[in-house]
């Protein structure tokens, strides 16, 4: 470990390529990053093999979870997929390593402050989703112009079908349509709503695996 006395340009930290400088005791020191040669523990693996399974997953997501995750307080080097990481990460993994896989039924696609679906029902039909959720003709706006949005999770294949900006709370149903290409895949499928102005979503609502 070298000591840095006020070097060329001043105490500095940070990592420069090898090299991590930091202050101990008061002093600038530096100290060379050397390679561990020690195989990995089974408690290390769990934790690698559970954050590349979450990243992936929600990475087959993002054009989702941009909108989804759109409305959480803004910070530096902080954006919708982060969010969404942070979120979940802890809470969609079952089994037991290393059988680990995502339990589809704890997943938060969205996070907000909107109120989600009241008494929702999935119906599957040949090549559709159908949601229907309790509504009221007197119900205050702007709560009314709530827009449904959708998703179907193709689990096989790692694609989704989603829609971001469907039918209005006051509605009571929409539908998903399901492309032909999907038909026999397992889906996992989500619904939540986001306001008119964009400015709000609701936590996302977990509406059941189906067979498409």
């Amino acid at each position: 470990m070298g000591k840095v006395k006020n070097g060329l340009h001043g105490t500095f930290t940070g990592r420069i390529g090898n090299m991590v400088y930091y202050v101990l005791d008061g002093e600038n020191v530096c100290r060379q990053i050397g390679e561990n040669l020690k195989p990995p523990t089974e408690k290390q693996l769990k934790v690698r093999t559970e954050m590349k399974m979450v990243s992936e997953f929600f990475r087959s997501l993002s054009a989702f979870i941009k909108v989804g995750f759109s409305t959480e307080p803004s910070e530096s080097g902080r954006n919708p997929h982060n969010f969404a990481m942070q979120y979940n990460r802890n809470n969609i993994i079952k089994g037991t390593y290393p059988n680990l896989e995502i339990a589809y039924d704890k997943v938060l696609v969205s996070r907000g402050f909107l109120k989600p679906a009241k008494n929702f029902v999935a119906v599957q039909t040949a090549d559709f989703i159908k949601f229907s959720w309790d509504t009221n003709p007197q119900m205050a706006w702007p709560e009314s112009t709530d827009q449904l949005m959708m998703l179907a999770y193709f689990v096989e294949s790692k694609k989704i079908v989603y829609k971001l900006f469907g039918n209005s709370r006051l509605s009571g149903s929409d539908e998903l349509q399901i492309p032909e290409s999907l038909i026999g895949e397992q889906m996992e499928t989500y619904i939540s709503f986001i306001s008119a102005d964009r400015k709000g979503v609701a936590d996302s609502t977990y509406a059941g695996s189906f067979i498409a």
